[in-house]
């Protein structure tokens, strides 16, 4: 396995700990890491894990993958429920930031089971149950509504948490071919993390951009420049998909998708603004 992430580290460090008191279930894991990224702040010391709500509260799928590259490296061992980490695993953990390892100890002392921190989570952190199978769901739905968002910058976890937090239940990928460095937002593996907590996904690469296009923009007006041919082709080639989004809108709590984190900077606010002027009603960039 390759170097270490910090993260992957401060992981193993909190499967020692956990299992010197045979404590150390994934449950227990996964709370104890949101605790620690929740109230001991750790990810203002390292990159950290995010989470979002699942089917028994909060979740990392980016934890999740970590424990099966440490799994397949040979420095976790799993038996039956609980997690160990090996002799490797143990001299890895070691090395671990120490700051964050003092705060992982103090988390990994509070919770004598999964019953007593799950009563602990669920009862202060009640936004990350809204999906839970253990709890019934008890939140307001919200009317239909149009936002936009863009992935750069993001984990599968923290965009997932967005979506959730605002109630999306409908994602349009507008990019041209819905492929990307960052795996997770390929088009089949981010469907299918929609899938698992209930969200919608449909791809309209009509009002994509070509990549070729996206070469040498620089300066904002390279793209001010870009997204006027944009509204000029484009755009007015295509309102039968215009409309198809007006109209999942009056349906969906819907989200378009593409890649830029400033929707400055994306076309999908060119689209944006297009239906704001014919709609007369705000889309929100998240």
């Amino acid at each position: 396995m390759k170097l270490l992430t910090h993260k992957q580290r401060i992981l193993l460090k909190v499967v020692e700990s956990l299992s010197e008191n045979e404590n150390s279930s994934r449950f227990m894991l996964v709370k104890t890491l949101f605790l620690l990224a929740q109230e001991e702040t750790v990810g203002r010391l390292i990159k950290f894990y995010n989470f979002f709500p699942y089917r028994y509260g909060p979740f990392s799928n980016v934890c999740y993958a970590d424990l099966y590259k440490l799994e397949q490296a040979g420095l976790l061992a799993e038996d039956g429920t609980h997690l160990t980490p090996t002799e490797a695993g143990r001299k890895a953990a070691a090395s671990a930031d120490r700051k964050a390892s003092m705060k992982v100890k103090r988390v990994t002392s509070r919770f004598n089971s999964d019953r007593e921190i799950r009563e602990y989570v669920y009862s202060k952190y009640p936004e990350y149950t809204v999906k839970s199978e253990i709890v019934p769901a008890t939140r307001n739905k919200c009317p239909p509504a149009l936002f936009t968002i863009g992935y750069e910058g993001r984990d599968i976890d923290s965009f997932l948490n967005t979506m959730i937090k605002n109630q999306i239940d409908l994602l349009i990928d507008v990019r041209k071919n819905p492929f990307s460095m960052n795996f997770s937002f390929t088009r089949s593996k981010l469907e299918n993390y929609l899938g698992k907590v209930d969200i919608g996904y449909t791809h309209i690469p009509e009002l994509g951009i070509d990549g070729e296009s996206r070469k040498n923009l620089v300066t904002r007006r390279d793209y001010q420049m870009l997204f006027k041919r944009y509204e000029a082709t484009t755009l007015k080639e295509h309102p039968e998909e215009v409309e198809r989004i007006i109209g999942l809108g009056e349906d969906h709590r819907a989200a378009l998708l593409c890649f830029e984190a400033d929707v400055n900077l994306c076309h999908r606010g060119v689209i944006a603004s297009q239906i704001e002027m014919q709609q007369n009603k705000e889309v929100i960039h998240l």
